[in-house]
């Protein structure tokens, strides 16, 4: 390079910098694009390039900036990480993966590759294969506290929190800076329900990095659990900065507890089916402050949603944003109303199938509806859902009709079992059909997913069985819920231990302990 070449590249650099800290992504691109002009073999140039194009949420044209980097100077280990951390926040986990092993072909025992590795097999749901990946990442790194937190978070989500413990002091030892760390500490604390050491382990976490969205959202869980909601759903906002989490955007002003008296307010579901069916009981306290409600939700309860409490118009389409005053995500209606945990609490059904959609089937017998699993690309479904074969002690009761409600991959786990007289369900076209199908039914009983909440919302008997740590709506050290009057809660007594579960179950319907629905007249003791 001569000392003009070397001059006029640096200065260049200089200025895209320059532009880079100040958030000035464009300007910064210009000038790397200008320098590219000049300068198109230097390797550094279209890595600068890529980075800031990623930086302004360009990431599909920062891989190929990333990719004719790594052509320019090929092994190049820091090219390879970018373009595997760009693929993981896109969510290409197997060419993320791809992108790290490039790395391991040159140097195998590479600890940045492998955690990297390790952390993208959990988010892809591979536990088994993470803490394989980690452990050995673990074992070359023993001191390192990214390994350690990242090995321990894997091995959180399998349950063995007892296993993640040790790591994560460690971790916080070696360098008590770490936030990361100490979050994971805290979900550590969480699992095994030492719920005021997560608590201070949050605060650490929080104190450590105040503008993490992801430490804030999970110190959210550990309020709400406690039943704390002021604090709890202050937190939960910070969601709205998490990939996974953020609810819709629309250009509407969004609704900070201004006056509604005549403004029409845009309601727009988010997360899981089952949110959605638990918080829309909140949708009305919006028409008792005067404003007119339209509501988005997802497609499979567009006709659902038009059963709900309240007067508000289910939109079909996507909302025209100059029809609306204001905007709010379903979810944030309890911050926003400044809501208390007595205040979720329904004296009467806030769902109601009209007489024109109802199906009446007479059955010889009472009927109960069972599903054992939710969602199987959930993040939380190796804790929430049970193995089919579990439930067939509890379907060996005699003098019960027993409905398979479970849709989905699922739903045939029990067709080989031809001994028990099972009645299956026809397949759901939307939540309407399911709501209508369980409203003829004298109890529900369910892992923690969707039917729960719809039974719930419309006032149907529920059993719902839940893990040792279960979601923060069912709260904790009770066997009755606040959202439904009619759910019943049957707990996990250890991690992993769902026989107990399936026992106290089938000991409650053997002596007919609970209350009737539909079919109340046919029962007998």
């Amino acid at each position: 390079m001569t000392s003009d070449f070397s001059n006029e590249y640096a200065e260049l650099i200089q200025k895209a910098e320059a532009a880079e800290e100040k958030g000035k992504w464009q300007t910064a691109l210009d000038i790397y694009f200008e320098a590219l002009g000049v300068f198109p073999l230097q390797a550094d140039l279209w890595h600068r390039a890529g980075i800031c194009l990623q930086k302004a949420g360009r990431s599909n044209e920062a891989l190929q900036y990333l990719e004719k980097a790594s052509m320019l100077s090929p092994g190049t280990i820091e090219f390879e990480l970018e373009r595997g951390d760009i693929f993981f926040n896109l969510g290409r986990f197997d060419e993320a993966i791809e992108a790290y092993n490039c790395i391991l072909a040159a140097d195998p025992d590479n600890i940045s590759a492998l955690n990297n590795i390790g952390v993208t097999l959990q988010e892809a749901g591979k536990i088994d294969e993470a803490i394989i990946t980690l452990d050995e990442t673990n074992r070359l790194a023993p001191d390192d506290p990214m390994v350690q937190s990242n090995y321990a978070a894997a091995l959180i989500k399998a349950n063995r929190p007892d296993e993640a413990l040790p790591l994560l002091e460690s971790a916080t030892r070696c360098n008590p800076s770490y936030a990361k760390s100490w979050s994971n500490l805290a979900l550590t604390y969480e699992a095994s329900l030492r719920l005021d050491k997560a608590l201070n382990a949050h605060a650490r976490a929080v104190s450590l990095e105040p503008q993490n969205a992801s430490i804030h959202y999970n110190r959210a869980m550990t309020y709400l659990l406690l039943g704390d909601f002021a604090e709890g759903f202050r937190s939960f906002e910070f969601r709205r900065y998490l990939a996974d989490r953020k609810p819709r955007e629309f250009e509407i002003p969004e609704w900070t507890n201004e006056p509604l008296d005549g403004a029409h307010i845009l309601v727009h579901a988010e997360q899981g089916i089952g949110d959605t069916i638990q918080f829309a009981r909140f949708i009305p306290l919006l028409e008792d402050l005067g404003a007119r409600v339209s509501v988005y939700v997802h497609q499979s309860l567009n006709k659902l949603a038009q059963w709900f409490s309240g007067t508000a118009t289910v939109l079909k389409e996507t909302p025209n944003t100059t029809d609306f005053d204001y905007q709010i995500a379903l979810l944030s209606l309890p911050f926003r109303l400044n809501l208390k945990l007595a205040d979720v609490k329904m004296e009467k059904p806030y769902l109601s199938i009209p007489a024109n959609e109802k199906v009446l089937r007479k059955r010889s017998q009472p009927s109960v509806g069972v599903v054992w699993s939710g969602n199987p690309r959930h993040p939380n479904d190796i804790n929430r859902s049970i193995p089919a074969k579990m439930f067939l002690p509890l379907l060996s009761v005699p003098n019960f009709t027993w409905v398979i409600l479970q849709q989905g991959e699922r739903a045939n786990d029990l067709v080989d079992c031809s001994q028990h007289a099972l009645e299956n369900s026809p397949r759901f076209i939307d939540f309407a059909d399911t709501a209508k199908a369980i409203s003829e039914l004298d109890l529900i009983i369910s892992v923690d997913t969707s039917v729960a909440h719809l039974a719930g919302a419309l006032g149907i008997p529920v059993w719902i069985l839940l893990p040792y740590l279960p979601d923060w709506r069912w709260l904790l050290d009770r066997n009755d819920s606040p959202w439904y009057s009619q759910a019943r809660l049957f707990r996990q007594k250890a991690p992993n231990s769902w026989d107990p579960v399936i026992a106290e179950v089938k000991e409650a319907i053997t002596q007919r302990k609970f209350h009737l629905g539909k079919a109340a007249s046919s029962i007998s003791g």
